[in-house]
C-alpha cells in the first residue's frame, strides 16, 4: 500500500522540479524528503527517480504514478466535501491564511459577518505571505489562501489548486504634497533625485519602484525599506520619501498624498482553495462572503481604479 504522505511527495516533487524546493513547500529538511521518497521507491516496487547531476527527476514510472497521485489527492477532498454535503448545517472549523492586507480588507470583515450569521462556523484565521499561504493550503494545513498576485510578476502556477479572483487593486504614487505638481509636469521623472520608501529588494513593492524608476529614465535612491505596505504609507506620511503602494493600504488622512493618473500596475486578490473542495458548503460560503465584502468595498472610492477581479 503506497503511503499518502510520501505520495503528496512525489506530486510536489513534479510540480517544482528539486528535493530542495519540496523540502521549502513542507517545511522539512531536504534528506527528510529524499529518504520518504526512496520509501516509496520501493513501496512501488519500480525506478521512479533519476539524478541528473544535483537534481532528482522523475522517469516515465515516475511521471505516470505523479499523475495518478494529483488525482487520489483530488478525490481525498471531493471526498471530505462529499460528506460535508450530507450535513444539515454550515458548521466546524475552517482555516484561512491571508497575506498583510488582506486581513484588514477582507479576513477581519468576513469574519464579523459569519460570526452573526453563521455562528457554528469557527474561522481561524492566520496572517502570511501569500507564498507561504499557498504552501500551507497544498499542505492541507490551511483550507483556504487569501493570496495577491502582482501583474508584473510571474505568475505562480496553482497546480491543483482553484482560483477566485476578488478584485483588482491598483498601485498609486504617495509622494511630499509639494512636489505633486512638478510631478503632474514632468511625470516620475521629477522624483529621480528624491528618497524612496519601498519593500525588500524582491518584494512585488520593491519590484513595481524599480519597473516604475527605469520606465521614467532613472534608478530610485531607496532609503528605506519595510516589511508591509501600511508601515511603508506611515514613513511617507512623514513626507521625506516617495512610495507606491496598494491603493487600499492607504488611510483616508494620507489619501492627498496620492498623485492622480499615474499607471503604475496593480494586483489581483484572489481567494484560493484545492480543486476538490470546491463543493464544500462550508467553503463555499467562506467564498461567497469574500466575493460580495469585496464586491461592497469597491463603491467606497468611486474615483480609484479598484475593480471587481474578471
Amino acid at each position: 500500500m503506497l503511503d499518502l504522505r510520501r505520495m503528496m511527495l512525489l506530486s510536489d516533487l513534479a510540480d517544482l522540479g528539486s528535493v530542495t524546493a519540496v523540502a521549502e513547500r513542507r517545511n522539512i529538511t531536504s534528506s527528510a524528503v529524499s529518504q520518504q521518497l526512496r520509501v516509496l521507491e520501493e513501496e512501488a516496487g519500480a525506478t521512479l527517480f533519476r539524478r541528473d547531476g544535483r537534481t532528482l527527476g522523475l522517469t516515465r514510472s515516475g511521471q505516470v504514478l505523479a499523475e495518478h497521485v494529483r488525482r487520489v489527492l483530488v478525490a481525498v477532498d471531493e471526498a471530505m466535501s462529499a460528506v460535508a454535503e450530507t450535513r444539515d448545517r454550515v458548521a466546524g472549523q475552517v482555516a484561512v491564511a491571508t497575506f498583510n492586507m488582506g486581513l484588514p480588507t477582507l479576513a477581519a470583515p468576513m469574519m464579523r459577518r459569519l460570526n452573526a450569521d453563521a455562528p457554528e462556523l469557527r474561522v481561524q484565521v492566520q496572517q502570511e505571505t501569500t507564498t507561504a499561504a499557498l504552501r500551507l493550503l497544498r499542505q492541507g494545513e490551511v483550507d483556504v489562501a487569501i493570496t495577491c498576485q502582482y501583474d508584473f510578476v510571474g505568475e505562480q502556477t496553482p497546480g491543483g489548486l482553484a482560483t477566485t479572483p476578488l478584485l483588482f487593486e491598483p498601485l498609486v504614487l504617495l509622494a511630499p504634497t509639494q512636489s505633486h505638481l512638478k510631478i503632474r509636469k514632468q511625470g516620475l521623472a521629477a522624483l529621480a533625485d528624491g528618497p524612496w520608501v519601498t519593500g525588500p529588494p524582491n518584494s512585488g513593492l520593491g519590484i513595481a519602484v524599480l519597473r516604475a524608476g527605469e520606465s521614467a529614465g532613472f534608478t530610485p535612491q531607496v532609503k528605506h525599506r519595510l516589511i508591509g505596505a501600511q508601515n511603508i504609507c506611515d514613513l511617507a506620511a512623514t513626507e521625506i520619501a516617495s512610495a507606491i503602494v496598494p491603493r487600499l493600504s492607504v488611510p483616508a488622512q494620507l489619501e492627498p498624498m496620492i498623485v492622480p493618473d499615474l499607471s503604475l500596475g496593480g494586483r489581483t486578490v484572489s481567494a484560493v482553495i484545492r480543486a476538490g473542495r470546491q463543493r464544500d458548503p462550508n467553503i463555499a460560503l467562506i467564498l461567497r462572503t469574500l466575493r460580495e465584502i469585496a464586491a461592497a468595498a469597491l463603491p467606497e472610492r468611486p474615483t480609484d481604479s479598484l475593480r471587481v477581479a474578471s
